[in-house]
Parts: structure tokens; sequence; C-alpha cells
């Protein structure tokens, strides 16, 4: 086998045989290190002068890697967070290597070496109560596509669902009687059961009525206007729109970087300040660690700390404030996947 062969037939046989087969890790995140792997073998091929088809083992080292994360957050303006998930994509392809490929496991130990950077840990963003309604109010559900948008929303936040969770829901999954609640399937395969609100379960039925789906409980319930299951783009697409259109009443809503998984936020926020307990929150969501839901936590006593500090103490002078391809390679496989 040529030089040049062997890492084509490395990427695949991790791709197929590792990563899918004796990993048995889901489709979207097997889809993410395809990503990252397209990503660097290009910038590799290009950092070189090479074509992707002369890449061999021998061009593998950690300046390259290096140079390659450099790139991402420079020339792609990639966070932390997302540079750090490449280097934890690539390293899990480097120790497969190491295992595969032994003459060269020094130059691979090297980049499994690379340490995570450090990133500030970002602000959970959230909505308040009267935003959330105001997105709502704001659907014509006159309309069949707003009376989809209307039960789609209402059921992420009633859940506090994933978006790709919601992508993910059948008909089969919602229990309309007499226990109100939802099976959601999250990441690896776990599910959970998460209580429906009366209102919510009456907006999924209507729905499914009027799609005439009610009995087909292998169908997912929220579709385009194609009759196609919803994607995470999809769903991005539409809360982008309602999350604009009704930020022309709502000026809260104006100027700020909002995505269905604030929602999510929103969901876990709202059960906190109601008194919930966290492990039920953590049980909500679909929380692994409970340290991630101890991030709410944390914000919620912060807002407080800022309230408190926005107030004059007793008998002082102040006052309250206002909280106003050529490539026909291994990229062009990875593209198949």
């Amino acid at each position: 086998m040529k030089r040049s062969d062997q890492l084509s037939h490395h990427v695949q046989a991790f791709f197929q045989e590792y990563l899918s087969a004796q990993r048995g890790l889901s489709p979207n995140t097997v889809f993410a290190y395809r990503d990252t792997m397209k990503l660097y073998l290009s910038f590799l091929a290009g950092h070189l002068g090479k074509r992707v088809t002369a890449l061999c083992p021998d061009d593998l080292h950690v300046d390259t890697v290096l140079a390659f994360l450099e790139h991402i957050e420079r020339a792609r303006d990639n966070k932390t967070v997302t540079r750090n998930l490449r280097l934890s994509a690539l390293r899990t392809f480097f120790e497969y290597m190491s295992a595969q490929d032994p003459l060269h496991s020094d130059q691979y130990r090297k980049i499994v070496a690379i340490p995570a950077k450090q990133a500030p840990k970002p602000l959970i963003g959230y909505l308040e109560v009267s935003e959330v309604k105001a997105i709502l109010d704001d659907i014509d559900r006159k309309k069949a596509v707003g009376r989809r948008d209307y039960a789609l929303l209402s059921f992420l936040y009633n859940t506090g669902a994933r978006v790709q969770e919601a992508c993910d829901i059948r008909v089969g999954d919602v229990r309309l009687d007499p226990l109100l609640s939802v099976t959601i399937t999250g990441k690896g395969g776990k599910t959970r059961i998460v209580p429906l609100w009366p209102e919510t379960v009456e907006l999924l039925k209507d729905y499914m009525e009027e799609r005439g789906i009610i009995d087909e409980p292998s169908t997912r319930i929220f579709v385009n206007a194609r009759g196609e299951p919803l994607t995470r783009f999809g769903i991005h697409h539409i809360f982008k729109t309602r999350t604009a259109k009704a930020s022309q009443r709502c000026p809260g809503l104006s100027g700020r970087k909002i995505s269905p998984h604030v929602i999510r936020h929103t969901t876990a926020m709202h059960l906190l300040q109601s008194g919930v307990d966290l492990f039920v929150i953590q049980s909500w969501l679909g929380h692994v660690n409970l340290s991630t839901t101890h991030g709410y936590v944390e914000i919620d006593i912060e807002m407080k700390r800022k309230a408190l500090s926005a107030c004059a103490p007793m008998g002082g002078k102040g006052r309250l404030k206002t909280f106003i391809s050529d490539n026909r390679d291994v990229i062009s496989w990875l593209d198949s996947l």
C-alpha cells in the first residue's frame, strides 16, 4: 500500500469500524468528527502545498495541528469552545492512530497531549416570561405554519428539549392521557420522561390531528412545508424568524443573540425560580452531571446579587436604580457519510 493510501485507509476505518461499530457513537457525533477531519485535512493540504490525495502519515505532526487550531480561531473566527471541540475530535483520531500505526506513535502522542484552551465561562442567557409570551403571542395561528410554530415553541419551552431532541420526537413518544408526558431520547440514546402541561398536550394533539398522524406512532411530529421532518437548521430558522418579528413589539428581544438553545436555558431558569429542586431540573433537562445544572444556580445568585447592589442601603442617600471540490479522495468520502 502506498503511503498516500495509508492515511485514506486509516480515516475510513476510523469512521466505519471504530467510531460507529466499536464505540457506537451517535450519527450526530460522527458527523461532528467528520466535519473536523474535513477541515483539518483540507488545511493540512494547503499548509504543506500538497493535494489531499498526496497526504500520508509522515505529514501528521503536532505543529500542523497547532497551526490548524490557530487557523480556525483566527481565520474562521471560531470561539474557544469550538476550538476545543475540534481538538477533542482530533485527539480521538490520533489515539486511534497510535494503535494502528505504531511507527508514528511518538508524533501522535504529542498531538494527543495538546491541552485544551481555557475559555471564559459564558454567561447563561435566557428569556423572561414576558419575552417568551411576546414571541408566542406574535404568531398568527390562523395559518397552518403558525399553528406548527406555536406548538413547536410551546413544546420546547415546556420540556427544555434540545433542538435535535425536538426534531426526533414521534407521535408515539407523547402520552395524551392519563399521564400527560413525553419520552425524550437524548444524548447517547438515553431517554427521560418529561411532564407536559395540558395546554401543550392540546396543541400537540390538534397539530397531529391536523396532519392526520394521530394514529401513526412512528411518524415524526414536526415537519417542514414539504412534509419532511424538521432539521436543527429548520428550527433555528423558525426561531430566528419568530424572534425577529416579536422584537418589533418587544424591545427586550432586540439586538440579542438568541438561539433555540436559549429556550432550554429559559426552562431551567424558570423552573429554578419557581422553587423546583436541582435534581428534578437535572432529570428534566437530561443533564448527565449535576454540575451542569448548577450553572443555573450560579447565574440566579448573580442576578440576585446585582439586584441587591442596585438598591441603596436603608437610611442611605441612594435610590433604586432602573433595570432597564476538486479533491476526489478522502474529503469526498467524508462528505458522503
